[in-house]
């Protein structure tokens, strides 16, 4: 009798042992594996098997006190078909059992890790490998012609667009609606330009540090940006002049043109200047095709001395 009890709990402990493990492992899949449906459903039946037998085997050892007393002293032969709670063979069919699913769970488990290091490997790899576009961006660049930074404009020869008249000169209102500041300002809104009739206006501009010029950039509002629909106002032909302190010369730095393509708002210029400037003269020749011309914004960049 004492020995068909221990039968019956190390039966007992066994199989909450490996359904524990079991469920565990299952859990583990259907959180962070959802590929693995068919190890899943190979488990559930292992599970599943595992419950059976240990029911079966107890529903045996139950059977056969009840049917004979002395079935458990050894009068009858050893086997599972003759309904015997013999304590060995109930111990050594369970373990068999349970080291066979348990070898198929760590195959499943090893499988799972081969494919977690192979996926952690290339996600390295790819966070690794240098762009050179981000190397670029990453490179800092201060434009001196921020008026943040202490950039102005120092004269301006174009036609208003509002028109002008005495009064407006006196108190330099002719270019109230879109001042010439706005060309060396950060912000991109629509009609916050430097706005002239026609296509020609001459702009001095008194950076905010006497540099060595070594790129000029130009860009002008998206299309999409405004109200019609149409860049046409965009500056075109234009060029740049170097104003040195100790010469009335003007050094030409650079005759550009902006092409106003529609995946390119903002282009840059370079420059080949060995001398020091703090006021740079602009020249904007042309525009394309609108009846005014609007000058979004303008950066300078370069070194210092």
């Amino acid at each position: 009798m004492d020995s068909c009890r221990r039968a019956r709990k190390r039966v007992l402990l066994t199989y909450l042992l490996s359904f524990v493990l079991l469920s565990t492992f299952f859990y583990y899949l259907m959180a962070h594996n959802s590929r693995n449906n068919s190890g899943i459903m190979r488990l559930r039946e292992d599970v599943d098997d595992i419950s059976h037998i240990l029911r079966q085997q107890q529903v045996d050892c139950k059977g056969a006190q009840g049917s004979s007393k002395f079935s458990c002293l050894g009068g009858e032969p050893k086997g599972l078909g003759s309904g015997s709670c013999n304590n060995r063979d109930v111990t050594a069919y369970v373990d068999t059992l349970f080291k066979r699913k348990m070898g198929h769970l760590m195959d499943d488990v090893y499988n799972l890790k081969k494919q977690l290091m192979s996926a952690d490997c290339s996600s390295k790899s790819a966070q690794s490998t240098p762009k050179p576009e981000s190397a670029s961006l990453a490179k800092p660049r201060i434009n001196y012609a921020s008026e943040d930074l202490g950039a102005r404009i120092v004269s301006v020869k174009a036609q208003p667009i509002g028109g002008t008249n005495i009064f407006k000169r006196l108190l330099g209102l002719d270019f109230s609606a879109n001042p010439p500041v706005n060309m060396i300002r950060a912000g991109l809104s629509p009609g916050a330009c430097f706005g002239f009739n026609g296509s020609q206006a001459n702009v001095t501009l008194h950076l905010a540090k006497t540099i060595i010029v070594e790129a000029i950039t130009l860009t002008h509002v998206a299309r999409e940006m405004t109200p019609s629909l149409c860049v046409k106002s965009a500056p075109k032909n234009f060029d740049v002049y170097g104003l040195r302190k100790d010469s009335s010369k003007r050094e030409l730095l650079g005759q550009w043109s902006y092409d106003n393509a529609a995946n390119r708002r903002t282009q840059s210029y370079s420059v080949r200047s060995e001398y020091f400037y703090r006021n740079l003269a602009f020249s904007f020749n042309s525009n394309h095709g609108a009846n005014s011309t609007c000058i979004y914004r303008v950066e300078v960049y370069g070194r210092l001395q």
